[in-house]
């Protein structure tokens, strides 16, 4: 029995651990807090800056300032003791040894968790007692999201201006708009703070700015300045230091989670690494975000300019490992794999020099592993649960639990409510008791009718319908995707190549923008071919006929829709793109019709069997590239604007009451896929059947293990491996046969 007991109070302590009053693992940092922290040493974070927000409420702004530098240091020191607590005793328990050597039922596993967590317990206690107590109690979780959308800084430059620290102003203002880069009101502040005498504008800087990205930036302006071997040393310092931020992000992501209700041990188990997982994924999206400018290829393209640079210096070797990293992201990259060819050409270039980093490459297969076990939750627990809310005992459990949530919530907001800055206590008690707002009964009663019609999940919802976008028949709704759809679906636009779809036209709208697309047709090459994987081709066939049905559904036709078209689209702002410069990514025009002296003709060479259109959006971390409707050729007057982000769908009916175009994209990449439809079956788009027969048969034989290129007229390929390939053509008769059978019985 006293062998058992010391386990039983670790699990127990352990499990103690689920809610917000409690303490979590802390650490002796081997430094003693700074004198500024002193006076706030008992006080936990959340009540630092509870204090420091009732002194600006009290427009005491000496106590504002103090006070929110004490909890922007005190969240600094508690991050780095927790990340770092974490990591020593992660890297204790692996290099420990076993009690058995042999791994039975996995008890390695579990065996160096409880080892892991007695380091983590003992490293609580060495922080409490250097610090107190009370120090660094556990962040309510609403608290912690404060911190980390820099809330904070709102406040800040407002207390730095009354006491006419015009740049701290500035500097505070700056910082928050990183974070939130359309917030209008900082923004006119910060403008306003750089036209003030005593503000150099060269010094205004981000507080919380990345470790790497000065490096980074620094990198950009020795390459520009083609000082290679300067530029050679800040990228590959830059690299180190993303991928230790990143590191260090992900540590700290594995934290506590509240399930909500409780669950077996598996269960438990396997709640909290997905809480954890989705968190970790979330950590590379934080690090690309340079001032407020979203960059999504950030990671890679210090690969792309090592690799130039490195030729430059005659480092042929090093050259090519940076192709090779750059490679393991864009494996079909047009420009990339000719530079590939270029160095493979010189003479004392050997094949072995091909060979990426070894940490690039275990980064990138676990961003694929973790991507593709993200979809594979997402698609399995969805199905269970649709199962389960069949069950009147789920219902009943399921409706309990969220009720107490709903407590959990209400108790958390009324402790730490605050008014945004700008608010003085009596506006605040306006600003409470004037929460109704008087709506159109009409419109809601459509909304609810439209709702209830789809069968929409609560996180799908419509954002904009006939009256907010200015006529019938066009619509938009948020949540179609999540965000570990877009990430993959955009993986799969790696894939896309210049001019496909449009007859090998580069530029098809706009001469400013690289066009990129991909259709089904080269999809399904590309995984016939072991070029692509499986899996996301089926996602992009899943997700579209979802957006299919969402749309047939919503306008309530009585006849089917069936694919018209499919197209997978990025339109990137070329490097010489002002940022000032107006123009349109695509003219406006109708989906079915062509515009002659304000009448839309609907003859050839329109497309005019299209009867719907609609768009689905996978990414918004760019600039421009707005979707928005007309209400006329001759006025242009804009009558709705739909601005893209993951997720959400504009869709609307073919024809010429709805003129619509796409701003210019000034900054970035944006893609989305386009999706026309069609009531005349005789337009069926036949490139999906194609792709749904090859996914059949690569999960009977797998891949054609064959190199070779796909060239932008590939319909001739596709037709050649269907008549040399006998599985193919065996599925194929079965398809055509099954059909034939379903419309006899009809």
């Amino acid at each position: 029995m006293k062998l058992v007991l010391p386990l039983v109070i670790l699990f127990g302590v352990y499990a103690c651990h689920n809610n917000d009053q409690t303490e979590i693992n802390k650490i002796d940092s081997g430094e003693s807090l700074p004198r500024k922290a002193q006076h706030v040493l008992n006080a936990t974070l959340a009540e630092i800056f509870e204090n420091a927000v009732q002194a600006y409420l009290e427009e005491d702004w000496d106590g504002c300032i103090v006070g929110f530098n004490d909890a922007l240091h005190g969240y600094k020191v508690y991050k780095r003791m927790v990340t770092i607590c974490r990591r020593k005793c992660k890297a204790e328990a692996i290099g420990s040894s076993l009690i058995f050597a042999e791994n039975i039922e996995d008890l390695h596993f579990y065996e160096r968790k409880v080892r892991e967590t007695l380091c983590l317990m003992k490293c609580n206690q060495d922080y409490r007692e250097i610090a107190g107590a009370g120090a660094l109690k556990r962040l309510p979780h609403i608290m912690e999201k404060k911190f980390v959308d820099l809330v904070i800084y709102e406040y800040l430059h407002i207390c730095y201006f009354q006491k006419e620290r015009y740049q701290d102003a500035a500097n505070a203002a700056f910082t928050f708009l990183s974070r939130h880069p359309d917030h209008e009101m900082t923004m006119k502040n910060l403008k306003y703070y750089l036209n003030l005498s005593n503000v150099t504008v060269e010094k205004v800087v981000n507080l919380e700015e990345a470790p790497f990205v000065r490096k980074y930036i620094r990198g950009v302006k020795e390459y520009e300045l083609e000082n290679y071997e300067e530029a050679v040393i800040e990228f590959e310092s830059s690299l180190q230091s993303y991928m230790k931020s990143e590191e260090e992000c992900r540590i700290y992501c594995e934290g506590p989670f509240d399930q909500g209700w409780y669950p077996e041990f598996t269960s438990s188990i396997a709640n909290h690494f997905t809480f954890c997982l989705k968190c970790k994924r979330g950590c590379s999206l934080a690090l690309n975000n340079i001032n407020g400018n979203f960059q999504s290829d950030l990671f890679r393209s210090h690969f792309n300019y090592l690799q130039f640079a490195y030729y430059k210096l005659g480092n042929l070797k090093a050259a090519c490992a940076a192709v090779a990293s750059y490679l393991l992201f864009l494996p079909a990259d047009e420009t990339m794999l000719h530079n590939k060819d270029y160095y493979s050409s010189q003479p004392k270039v050997k094949e072995e020099y091909f060979m990426p980093k070894m940490e690039v490459l275990s980064y990138v297969k676990r961003q694929e592993y973790e991507l593709m076990l993200l979809y594979y939750i997402s698609e399995e627990f969805a199905a269970i649960d649709a199962r389960f809310k069949t069950s009147p005992d789920f219902t009943k459990k399921t409706r309990n639990i969220k009720i107490n949530e709903k407590e959990l919530e209400k108790d958390s907001s009324r402790l730490i409510f605050h008014p945004p800055p700008g608010h003085s206590p009596s506006i605040r008690t306006r600003f409470i008791n004037n929460l109704s707002v008087l709506r159109d009964k009409e419109t809601e009663i459509q909304k609810d009718y439209i709702i209830k019609r789809l069968g929409v999940k609560d996180d799908v919802r419509l954002i904009a319908g006939e009256n907010e976008l200015g006529r019938r028949n066009r619509y938009a709704f948020d949540g179609l995707l999540n965000s570990t759809d877009c990430n993959l679906l955009i993986r799969l636009a790696q894939i896309a190549v210049e001019g496909d779809g449009y007859e090998e036209n580069k530029n098809p709208h706009s001469p400013y923008e690289r066009f990129e697309g991909v259709t089904i047709g080269r999809m399904a090459l590309m995984v016939y071919f072991g070029m692509t994987k499986p899996e996301l081709l089926k996602l992009f066939l899943q997700r579209t006929e979802a957006a299919r049905d969402h749309v047939e559904k919503y306008f309530d036709l009585n006849q089917p829709l069936y694919f018209t078209y499919s197209h997978l689209v990025c339109r990137t702002a070329l490097l010489d793109t002002s940022v000032n410069r107006t123009y349109l990514s695509h003219e406006i025009h109708a989906d079915n019709c062509m515009i002659k002296e304000e009448s839309c003709l609907r003859k050839d060479p329109a497309y005019t069997w299209r009867d719907y259109s609609a768009i689905l959006y996978l990414n918004d971390d760019f600039d421009g590239g707005e979707f928005f409707f007309v209400e006329d050729w001759k006025t242009r007057r804009v009558q709705g604007i739909v601005r893209p982000r993951c997720g959400r769908m504009v869709a609307f009916s073919a024809g010429g009451e709805n003129l619509h175009g796409v701003q210019g994209v000034r900054s970035g990449r944006r893609c989305a896929i386009a999706l026309w439809f069609t009531q005349d079956k005789k337009y069926l788009e036949y490139e999906r059947m194609v792709a749904d027969i090859i996914l059949q048969r690569v999960h009977i034989l797998g891949t054609v293990q064959r190199k070779t290129q796909i060239p932008l007229r590939y319909e001739d390929i596709l037709i050649q491996y269907f008549k040399e390939d006998e599985t193919l053509r065996h599925i194929l008769k079965k398809f055509v046969r099954e059909n034939s059978r379903k419309r006899q019985e009809r």
